[in-house]
């Protein structure tokens, strides 16, 4: 229903996503939170394609800011529908078209660590000392803190969108606003 009624949105995964974005929105219109503009961004979990459907055939303004999760030819098939000669002129797929690694692990099992998430791309964006600051850590490496980030994902958002402190945002993320 939100979609239906708003003039315009930006569609996010989950709530951590939506936060940044509240955050970012006001941040870059001056003070403005986006349903002041009659912006609604929507958490719609993996849902995105239903909600592009809609838009599509109602005509919405709509931009995803999604994860490209370090798998793009997967998200280039997702999303084949609304890019390249596809491409419709209310939509747009807001997402990192670079694949960052490292060498983190996580878990007992040693599963590597995606970099291609929200999290690692706010430390890119930013810096560790900023978002120490920003969390009230006290992080001495990347890793440490991302693997704070990772677990603290919800905790995480919610401090930087009620912090003081403006942070810098992805590109992909700028490319949505």
């Amino acid at each position: 229903m939100r979609l239906i009624l708003c003039k315009k949105a930006i569609l996010v995964e989950g709530d951590s996503d939506e936060l940044v974005l509240q955050r970012a929105y006001r941040d870059n219109n001056n003070d403005k939170l986006p349903i002041e503009d009659e912006v609604e961004i929507i958490s719609v979990g993996t849902s995105f394609l239903r909600f592009l459907e809609i838009a599509e055939c109602l005509e919405i303004p709509v931009k995803v800011v999604t994860d490209n999760d370090g798998d793009l030819e997967s998200l280039k098939r997702k999303y084949n529908n609304y890019l390249g000669k596809n491409k419709k002129s209310n939509i747009e797929i807001c997402y990192e078209e670079k694949i960052h690694t490292g060498s983190l692990t996580i878990g007992k099992d040693n599963k590597p660590f995606n970099y291609n998430t929200l999290e690692p791309a706010l430390l890119r964006a930013n810096s560790l000392e900023k978002l120490n600051a920003i969390f009230d850590t006290k992080y001495e490496t990347e890793d440490s803190l991302l693997k704070y980030m990772k677990s603290n994902k919800t905790e995480c958002a919610l401090k930087i969108f009620s912090s003081q402190d403006k942070i810098n945002y992805p590109e992909f993320i700028m490319r949505a606003l």
